[in-house]
């Protein structure tokens, strides 16, 4: 066989597998996940689906969780390699939706200001005056000791090793 002919069946044979595999990727994808009440790693607000070990995550009321629901796969998306639960990748239709689903947890209120994370325990007094002021006149800093690297901001060095706890 001439070495022209061999390379052209074998670039056709590719073809065919390779369109064979992605007719039954496409299929995969389409079919609708379907999420537990609040998906594999749950936190309120939020709806995950588990897929191939990463993890997607929407926020509840997000318009793109239809089209997700729908396609099973968005045009455009953010992906946070091994940033999970578990060491888990992420993906979202944006990185908001990821940083906040990261510093969600039961319990506490969450602000991000400048790239950093401010935490307040839930009737927290001090959350009032935050709310009202913009910034508390006393506060304790942990740099890059919050969710994604984030440095962390509290009326007190308690609330934050409540927070890392309750993580």
């Amino acid at each position: 066989m001439h070495p022209r002919w061999t390379i052209h069946l074998l670039t056709v044979c590719l073809l065919v597998f390779g369109l064979a595999g992605c007719q039954s990727a496409a299929a995969t994808r389409a079919a609708d996940p379907a999420p537990a009440t609040a998906g594999p790693h749950p936190k309120d607000g939020f709806v995950t689906f588990d897929e191939e070990g990463r993890i997607w995550v929407f926020q509840a009321d997000a318009k793109e969780l239809a089209d997700f629901r729908e396609k099973g796969e968005l045009a455009k998306f953010v992906v946070r390699p091994g940033a999970g639960p578990e060491g888990k990748t992420l993906k979202a239709p944006d990185s908001d939706t990821i940083v906040h689903y990261m510093t969600r947890t039961p319990g506490f209120v969450t602000f991000l200001e400048e790239g950093r994370l401010w935490v307040f325990r839930e009737g927290d007094a001090a959350l009032a005056d935050f709310e009202a002021k913009g910034e508390l006149a006393k506060f304790v800093v942990r740099p890059a000791a919050g969710p994604l690297g984030m440095t962390l901001k509290a009326p007190d060095a308690e609330t934050l090793d409540a927070y890392h706890a309750a993580q």
